[in-house]
């Protein structure tokens, strides 16, 4: 299968440095020719927006993301503090006490953010809601356009029975099903709650150790020629070994992207916008060169093809008048010319 396979890691906030690269291919033609994309938690969801949507509206979409919509605190009820407290031997307190206790917690650990996080550590839950990162779903793809594409894209997760990788060819599903698998490859481990799934619960396929955070794999089996991977990080390198049958082209952002906090949490608009920037400088760099090698192959193999074809139309030609020649021998003969033409040559 010739054409050019995709893979986007995972990364959080990060992800927008992948929209920058995708408007490098998109500037130079080269999207055309992608035949495959696969991606691991933002990587899906911008895989699923390369094949569903268009650039142009992925652009938009970062662009205008909320990390207040993405970060939003999963709402601490009544119950849940009571719970907390109870479980740490304080069951005196009573639905009128949560609440000030709720309020309490909240102004001294600095906001409900934090004091969710006190939560999350003693009950093993989640921190944040997946309303904002929903909504990014519902408007950036078109679903109907992602399940009619010839273009398979690949969403990897983590089973949390067994950690095991497992990758979902979104093109199949329903949209509630694409939506959820969208959710579980992003599930970070006690920031997003997991997800289930076909009775099995899934987390972020990223997942150091146990996660493929650079999903090469699903692509290469499609048999593309060509694999453009983009990393969010800097400290990653491809074995190219195992993918012997393709040619691997990595992009790793110049400079790095920000930590958990200033980088995989940062949905900002500012942030996106920095990001975008870097990953097209940084596709134009390292793609520049193979780009003008290609052009000009493809001008070598135009030139060659000209010559090809006038070669052919001289032999062509040439076959024709030989063949006239002999035509008008062979005339000439049958009409006693030929003798004639002897006896006046002939010496005497």
């Amino acid at each position: 299968m010739k054409g050019i396979g995709l893979v986007f890691a995972g990364g959080g906030g990060k992800g927008s440095y992948e929209i920058g690269v995708w408007k490098y291919l998109h500037e130079m033609g080269l999207d055309q020719y992608v035949r495959a994309v696969s991606g691991t938690s933002v990587g899906a969801l911008n895989a699923a927006l390369f094949v569903g949507s268009s650039f142009e509206v992925a652009e938009e979409l970062w662009l205008n993301v909320n990390s207040n919509k993405i970060l939003t605190p999963k709402k601490i009820s009544d119950k849940d503090v009571m719970n907390w407290f109870a479980a740490n031997g304080l069951s005196l307190f009573t639905p009128i006490t949560a609440k000030i206790s709720k309020a309490v917690s909240g102004a001294i650990m600095g906001t409900e953010k934090i004091a969710q996080s006190m939560l999350t550590k003693i009950n093993g839950d989640h921190m944040f809601s997946r309303e904002g990162i929903t909504e990014m779903i519902y408007d950036g793809i078109n679903f109907n356009l992602l399940q009619t594409s010839d273009i398979p894209c690949y969403a990897t997760c983590v089973r949390c029975d067994g950690l095991e990788v497992e990758r979902f060819k979104l093109n199949e599903y329903t949209s509630e099903d694409i939506t959820t698998l969208l959710l579980a490859s992003s599930a970070i481990p006690v920031i997003f709650p997991n997800e289930e799934f076909q009775g099995n619960k899934y987390c972020d396929g990223g997942i150091p150790v146990v996660g493929d955070n650079v999903p090469i794999k699903p692509v290469y089996d499609t048999g593309v020629e060509t694999i453009i991977v983009v990393h969010l990080g800097r400290d990653v390198v491809v074995d190219t070994k195992q993918f012997p049958n393709a040619r691997i082209i990595e992009i790793v952002p110049r400079e790095d992207l920000g930590n958990a906090i200033t980088g995989t949490l940062d949905f900002s608009p500012e942030g996106a916008a920095y990001r975008i920037k870097l990953g097209y400088e940084d596709a134009k760099k390292i793609m520049q060169p193979m780009m003008e090698m290609i052009a000009l192959t493809v001008a070598n193999q135009k030139m060659l093809k000209i010559a090809q074809q006038r070669n052919i139309e001289f032999e062509q030609k040439r076959e024709k008048l030989l063949k006239r020649e002999k035509q008008i021998k062979e005339e000439m003969a049958n009409d006693g010319f030929d003798e004639l033409f002897a006896k006046l040559t002939r010496e005497d």
